[in-house]
């Protein structure tokens, strides 16, 4: 049960914030990353590897004669485990700002949308970085994936010459090799507007699927059709770098999914048993508004209310083996 004297759970925040998070296309986070509640903040649990579990080893299951025996399997397993960290960001309400905003905007539900956006990008760039990691040594829970790198650099120079569906039909198949088949792309906005402009794109689509090319677009629905996707995810929130008190009309955008991977993986949720990349490990005891939880309570010296938003959470990748990256070569 969570107890804290001196803040209060909002659930009435809670409900417009999760409203909120359902109407914000932009976010893709939780659609890689799906949310799993634990009892515990730390976690450990067996996990089966290719090698040592001899998942795609042929063990000789032969015919067994009358007084004959069967073979025998020795299956090894090694062990993984997860910790949860808090996140947060509160900010006050002063009295008089509340009544004055009061005709226009209930202060407390917009400061805690605006909260609650903040922690939703630092969330966003957690699970780019989960997801776009290439090195699997440096990260305490999430291993690299494998790179698979373009054939020729995915670049607007390149459209004429850059193989697309080489490199796409190469991932697919390094993956199927691993016993795991990708379901989606996920692929910048940037990115994919890139790739759909390409000459032999364009040609493996539009023959796959015996339709004259004319002057339509590829469509994501006609790209997963082709390569045998579920879907495909196209990441499109940006962050701004620019230093804090940069004046108005001077942001620098940039876009969270790096421009230089795209990435096919099989996704899933739930239990880890279903599989899939990865999972939004979320203490659940601490976190009882879900994945963000919305507290307030009274600063009386200062005449003004706090608006906080948390989580309590850790990206961990769960199989390596699930997502595959190709490395685009783009540079601009």
């Amino acid at each position: 049960m969570y107890n804290q004297s001196d803040s209060v759970p909002r659930a009435d925040i809670s409900t417009v914030l999760m409203e909120a998070v359902g109407q914000e296309k932009q976010f893709i986070a939780q659609q890689v990353f799906p949310v799993f509640p634990s009892a515990t903040e730390i976690g450990r649990y067996p996990k089966f590897k290719i090698a040592s579990g001899e998942l795609l080893k042929a063990q000789g299951a032969t015919k067994r004669s009358v007084t004959g025996s069967y073979v025998e399997v020795d299956r090894k397993f090694t062990w993984d485990s997860y910790q949860t960290e808090e996140y947060g960001a509160e900010e006050r309400i002063d009295d008089a700002v509340a009544r004055r905003m009061q005709n226009f905007f209930d202060a407390e539900m917009v400061t805690a949308k605006l909260l609650m956006n903040e922690l939703m990008l630092d969330y966003e760039i957690q699970a780019a970085a989960a997801l776009y990691n290439t090195n699997a040594t440096t990260a305490a829970y999430n291993p690299g994936f494998v790179q698979n790198n373009a054939s020729t650099a995915w670049l607007t120079a390149n459209l004429p010459t850059m193989d697309v569906p080489a490199d796409v039909n190469t991932v697919i198949q390094n993956m199927t090799l691993a016993g795991e088949e990708p379901d989606v792309m996920v692929i910048s906005l940037q990115l994919w507007n890139l790739i759909r402009r390409s000459t032999k794109l364009q040609t493996w689509v539009y023959g796959f699927l015996n339709v004259s090319q004319g002057g339509s677009q590829i469509t994501p629905q006609m790209f997963a059709q082709c390569f045998g996707l579920r879907d495909i995810i196209i990441a499109k929130k940006s962050v701004d770098v620019s230093p804090k008190g940069t004046p108005d009309g001077s942001a620098s955008l940039q876009p969270v999914w790096s421009n230089a991977y795209c990435a096919f993986a099989k996704l899933g949720a739930g239990d880890f048993l279903n599989g899939g990349v990865g999972r939004t490990i979320i203490w659940d005891a601490d976190a009882p508004g879900g994945l963000f939880t919305s507290e307030s309570y009274r600063d009386e010296p200062r005449r003004s209310n706090k608006v906080r938003v948390r989580s309590n959470r850790v990206i961990k990748a769960i199989n390596p083996l699930s997502c595959q990256l190709i490395v685009t070569g783009f540079t601009s």
